[in-house]
């Protein structure tokens, strides 16, 4: 492999069914509701996610949503154990490592700040929430996706940008909203599902699960066993 890619929520992060980063915000500003009403609309596609997305914007305005309650909600949040010593790794044979998530990416990057496994991330593609120099929320950014559950267009993106081949990208998730990129043509993993088909072999080449330590996934990325220094 020449580049792995992973989603956040559930995979690089402990194990958390039916949570991620919007979720973890909607419950410490104590608005669960809001969001249950919100999701309801986008499932019965009554409204989709460009205005999913800024009815979610303008509720977090509403709510003073401040860059503070996001670092505080990241403390809550742990890595899966081995996650320094597997990113070490892919970094020290040569294979770049991508984020792909439809999380948040202030949260992302205080986790991965905190565990010191920022420095082996080549990219992120998340969606930000911008604050100004008083931590007041002031604007947001859409990933350069077209839609967040159509990963597999962010495969085909970093393989025209780094020249990579399908067969040369491993993704690794957890979600159903990770099952679009086998249609990229890369290599997929599955590890500890949330609502993912595992047993979906047209999606999942690959599955671990309960992966209790990332390093688990070493033997799927090609990188011979004399290589692999934890």
């Amino acid at each position: 492999m020449k580049a792995v890619v992973f989603d956040f929520d559930g995979t690089l992060t402990k194990s958390r069914k039916g949570s991620n980063c919007w979720y973890e915000v909607w419950k410490y500003i104590n608005d669960l509701a809001y969001d249950d009403f919100l999701y309801g609309k986008y499932k019965r596609k009554e409204i989709d996610d460009v205005e999913w997305f800024k009815l979610i914007f303008k509720r977090y305005k509403e709510k003073d949503v401040r860059r503070e309650y996001l670092h505080n909600i990241s403390k809550g949040i742990e890595l899966l154990p081995g996650t320094y010593e597997t990113l070490k790794c892919l970094n020290n044979n040569g294979i770049k490592i991508f984020i792909l998530s439809g999380g948040i990416r202030q949260i992302i990057d205080d986790i991965l700040q905190r565990e010191s496994v920022n420095k082996f991330i080549t990219s992120i593609e998340t969606y930000d929430l911008i604050f100004d120099n008083k931590g007041k929320l002031i604007d947001y950014k859409r990933p350069n996706l077209h839609n967040p559950e159509n990963k597999n267009e962010y495969i085909d993106l970093i393989k025209k940008q780094y020249n990579l081949k399908s067969s040369e990208i491993l993704f690794i998730g957890n979600g159903a909203n990770d099952e679009t990129v086998y249609l990229s043509g890369a290599k997929t993993l599955c590890i500890n599902p949330d609502d993912a088909d595992i047993s979906n072999k047209k999606v999942w080449h690959y599955g671990i699960e309960n992966c209790e330590n990332l390093t688990q996934i070493l033997k799927y990325c090609d990188i011979s066993n004399n290589k692999i220094s934890l």
